[in-house]
């Protein structure tokens, strides 16, 4: 008696279904009912876009008719809420239905395209992709269909590239990044970038090219194009580079009064690089105190101590610190809370660091310059939404 109550308690157990099991039949029917609805709410929007045209409702005898209905075809579209499938479209015998639900073609909604697009741009693999839109919509994608939705984004990039800039910034970093695109050949190009900072601390990402080289003219057509959509220069007050010599020249060229900061990250990493390699540790451990300096008069003392100590043993990187020793001290002419944002290029190093990100998976290399133009749009723009919700890092006290 006992064990066949065991038995059939076993056996309730067994036939009760679990808590996961009873999750998932939820969300299925949930899922149902969404598409469900949806089919509905397109239906009854595609009637009555059909009886606007028409100028008469169904089986409706009027005068004033424009147009003849024809029956209605199936079509199915693939939406963030998944599938909707056999929707009915109304047509006509004069030509077909006007809307603005969807294109005439169109497979998936606006919003399914640009979420895919973003998840491919970041770095997901096709290969990924496929099983992922196939989770989330209920329909695979093929390699394709990313790479005509991620050719959507052209537009977005030609807008990123000509719209106006407000011109509110007190400090402008400018850099460029080395990259590999694989074309015809393996070529290495460089990409220069613009960041804008204003008086709160406010970054932005102004505008990026592709070219050739990281030469004068290259930033002269650069910059010449910045200051046509607008960066004339009126509040700003420091521009802070990597030490280009091109782009240094062009700099006192086209923005002649303006402040110039050398990167004491870069200065100092050439410096390094010019000693030997059994002085440079205690070499650069003096260096770095010149920078931690309290004030400008103390930096400088600094550095003239570290001068007669290494002059003899270390002539070169001791030159190489020297000649350019007044713009790397340019930033104790600004607020003190400014300081450690303003005296290197770190802020555009870090947006550099996103992409090579995005590009590990591609074996560092791109196909080519259309889809590095896309990759790197697509990252500056994500950095960009992110700073733009950030608070200010600091106000302007000067």
């Amino acid at each position: 008696m006992i064990q066949r109550q065991q038995r059939s308690k076993n056996d309730d157990q067994k036939k009760a279904p679990s808590a996961e099991h009873l999750r998932a039949q939820t969300w299925e029917s949930i899922e149902g009912i969404v598409a469900l609805l949806l089919k509905l709410m397109f239906e009854i929007l595609l009637d009555q876009a059909a009886t606007e045209q028409a100028g008469a409702g169904r089986y409706e005898r009027t005068g004033n008719r424009k147009k003849h209905r024809n029956g209605s075809y199936p079509r199915s579209l693939t939406t963030r809420f998944g599938p909707v499938q056999g929707m009915l479209v109304p047509r006509f015998r004069q030509g077909g239905l006007e809307h603005a639900l969807f294109a005439p073609y169109q497979q998936r909604t606006d919003d399914v395209d640009k979420a895919l697009g973003t998840l491919f741009l970041n770095g997901v693999s096709t290969h990924k992709l496929k099983s992922i839109a196939e989770q989330l919509t209920g329909r695979p994608v093929s390699a394709q269909t990313i790479s005509t939705i991620v050719q959507k984004t052209d537009q977005e990039l030609e807008h990123y590239r000509t719209k106006p800039i407000e011109d509110k910034y007190e400090y402008v970093f400018l850099d460029g990044i080395y990259d590999k695109i694989r074309e015809i050949g393996l070529e290495r190009k460089v990409l220069l970038c613009c960041l804008g900072m204003t008086k709160e601390g406010k970054k932005e990402l102004l505008s990026f090219h592709l070219v050739d080289a990281e030469s004068e003219a290259h930033w002269t057509e650069f910059l010449i194009d910045l200051k046509n959509r607008g960066l004339k220069g009126k509040h700003l007050k420091l521009f802070t580079t990597d030490g280009n010599p091109g782009l240094k020249v062009t700099l006192k060229r086209l923005f002649p009064y303006k402040r110039h900061q050398r990167c004491i990250w870069h200065k100092m990493t050439n410096v390094q690089a010019k000693a030997k390699k059994r002085n440079r540790r205690a070499l650069m451990g003096q260096c770095k105190l010149i920078f931690a300096s309290p004030t400008r008069h103390e930096a400088i003392q600094r550095f003239k101590t570290w001068q007669r100590q290494w002059e003899i043993e270390e002539p070169a990187a001791v030159q190489c610190l020297a000649k350019d020793l007044r713009d790397c001290l340019a930033y104790y002419d600004f607020p003190k809370e400014h300081w450690k944002s303003i005296r290197t290029t770190n802020v555009l190093e870090r947006s550099f660091r996103e992409v090579r990100r995005r590009t590990r998976p591609m074996g560092g290399t791109f196909v080519n310059p259309a889809s590095a133009d896309r990759i790197y749009h697509n990252v500056f723009g994500m950095l960009n939404n992110n700073w733009k919700n950030r608070p200010a890092p600091f106000t302007h006290n000067s």
